[in-house]
């Protein structure tokens, strides 16, 4: 019999929380009726405020075997789903998913099918039309930043995927293996490699609640995922560095033949003063990234950890009652 684990980052996530885990067990019971896999849960609270924790402690998992990790403070998503996957060691696979109901449970279902029949190392959801549920512009922005992070690299970082996937072992000892503590999830899945297939989704609304990523968070989470795993943006500062220095020496020439050969007057004060802001303009944009570069090799030279436990609490699984609430029946008393 195969075993999963499903693991949940939970961030102020409280509204979501009894409808979450409701879908989940009635997942659970199917996965063991129609597969003959056995289902854990791990959730882990980053730092939440709205109680969802002590929720979850509360919550009835109907017998299933259940671990609690609380972080100390808000460490972020990618900490989160490392020390999930810390935490699912002793199991044949491990779904990873939102706990905002817009990563469908149901789905689960096909990504434990396609696991079980093609012993696919990771298989992904991706969203099938991006444009639709996020708009152009936001569409555009992410294709952008794809296309960047992909360049000169011997992988590819699946776009429009997210976390909501299904790794085997394998695939999860992988990543354990990897000790950076600036961490980008979608860049490592593609770093590791092995057999991987997508799966494609288009996410419902979300019910209740409002998302932490709003547009400033996600251009900061951009520039961290560049700056922690790709060199690509340097290369691209040489790139613009040779055509402007190649442009500069052309216009420079441009002026010396004109006022040589034509006996032209040269340019006015305002378009010196212009060239010179746009190319100090320039010089600061390339400081501050190779500032970025910096910095993630200084927080990666200290060797902290990804992140801190508050409280770890074990939910031991009752058998007898797992099996019988999975088919909905009580357990006699």
């Amino acid at each position: 019999m195969s075993t999963i684990a499903i693991v949940v980052p939970i961030y102020n996530e409280a509204e979501n929380l009894t409808a979450l885990v409701e879908r989940l067990n009635l997942i659970a019971g199917r996965l063991s009726d129609e597969h003959g896999v056995t289902t854990s849960y791990v959730f882990i609270d980053d730092g939440s405020r709205d109680g969802s924790f002590d929720l979850l402690a509360r919550t009835d998992f109907q017998g299933r075997s259940v671990r609690l990790l609380q972080f100390s403070r808000n460490f972020g998503k990618e900490a989160a789903l490392s020390a999930g996957i810390e935490a699912a060691a002793d199991v044949d696979a491990i779904v990873m998913m939102d706990a905002d109901l817009q990563h469908p449970p149901e789905l689960v279902l096909d990504l434990v099918r396609i696991w079980r029949a093609e012993g696919t190392d990771s298989v992904y959801a991706y969203k099938e039309d991006r444009r639709a549920s996020e708009g152009w512009l936001k569409s555009a922005l992410t294709g952008g930043f794809y296309w960047i992070i992909n360049r000169g690299t011997r992988f590819d970082i699946t776009q429009n995927a997210g976390d909501f996937r299904l790794i085997s072992r394998r695939f999860a000892n992988a990543l354990r293996q990897l000790p950076e503590s600036e961490r980008f999830m979608k860049g490592l899945y593609g770093w590791v490699g092995f057999q991987q297939r997508g799966v494609p989704m288009t996410p419902p609304p979300r019910q209740h609640g409002v998302s932490s990523f709003n547009a400033w968070r996600l251009v900061a989470l951009s520039f961290d995922a560049m700056t922690s795993f790709t060199t690509a943006p340097l290369r691209l500062m040489g790139v613009a560095g040779l055509v402007i220095a190649g442009l500069s020496a052309l216009y420079g020439l441009y002026i010396v033949i004109e006022r040589l050969f034509f006996m032209s007057s040269g340019i006015g004060i305002s378009s010196v003063l212009a060239l010179v802001a746009f190319f100090g303009g320039i010089q600061m944009i390339f400081l501050g990234l190779l500032g970025e570069y910096i910095g993630k090799t200084v927080l990666e030279a200290k060797r902290r950890p990804a992140y801190l436990l508050a409280q770890d609490i074990t939910l031991t699984a009752n058998p007898e009652i797992a099996g019988d609430k999975a088919t909905g029946n009580r357990a006699s008393p």
